[in-house]
């Protein structure tokens, strides 16, 4: 046996290893720097966008006192929704949500806040995220028939409509905000009525496209809830 040569072989290989060793370490290094970085990058995204989202709002933004209302109301119920199709109007329950509106009535205008949850597991997000926050400002103008003639400028777009005497019931008429090829929408229309059972309401919001002489609906949500009225002393 060649005690030289395989001398030289031992260093060789020992060599070898180390090498390798060393090039493995060198290569795990820069891994791991890597992905530190990427944590580093991601973490720092999400703080930016968290810190966007806390600084925007839904909302009009004002830096003064809300003035005192003549009047102020909270409705809650749950909307069911419904997709037509075949000429016909089809249960869609994914859609269906609860809501929430909290409405201010002033001398010339009134506003709402209105909150939507969609809670069915089965929704898939086009019609927005589940949660969502609605504003309405509304303004009146007397109308012959003693009712109001109304201008609404919304979260969901502008229209005009019409609203009853005594706040009977109201129809609105909004061009949607939504644009687009995909949106297969063009005009929101909202009715409201109070019917004589004391503390309730019913809103029907419908989503349709109107040209040609012609409407064709895509969806509708049919609401119903309670109304809570202030306690007066």
């Amino acid at each position: 046996m060649d005690l030289l040569g395989a001398g030289f072989a031992s260093v060789h290989r020992s060599a070898g290893m180390v090498l390798v060793v060393e090039e493995t370490s060198m290569t795990d290094s820069r891994l791991e720097r890597g992905r530190r970085r990427r944590i580093a990058i991601l973490l720092l995204l999400a703080a930016f966008l968290v810190g966007c989202s806390s600084t925007t709002s839904p909302l009009p933004l004002t830096d003064t006192p809300q003035p005192v209302p003549s009047s102020s109301s909270v409705f809650a119920g749950h909307a069911r929704a419904f997709r037509f199709a075949d000429g016909a109007w089809v249960v869609a329950p994914e859609y269906d949500y609860d809501f929430l509106v909290f409405e201010r009535r002033f001398a010339d205008h009134w506003e709402a806040i209105k909150e939507i949850h969609r809670r069915h597991p089965k929704y898939d997000g086009r019609a927005g995220p589940r949660d969502q926050t609605l504003y309405f400002f509304v303004r009146m103008s007397p109308a012959p028939d003693g009712g109001h003639d109304l201008v609404a400028e919304c979260s969901l777009g502008r229209g005009t409509g019409h609203e009853k005497a005594g706040g009977g019931g109201l129809v609105l008429e909004l061009a949607s905000s939504q644009k687009g090829w995909f949106v297969p929408f063009d005009t929101i229309r909202i009715r409201q009525e109070r019917p004589a059972v004391e503390g309730r309401i019913q809103e029907t919001v419908e989503l349709l496209s109107k040209g040609k002489g012609r409407e064709v609906p895509f969806m509708k949500m049919e609401e119903e809830g309670l109304i809570y009225l202030p306690v007066r002393p």
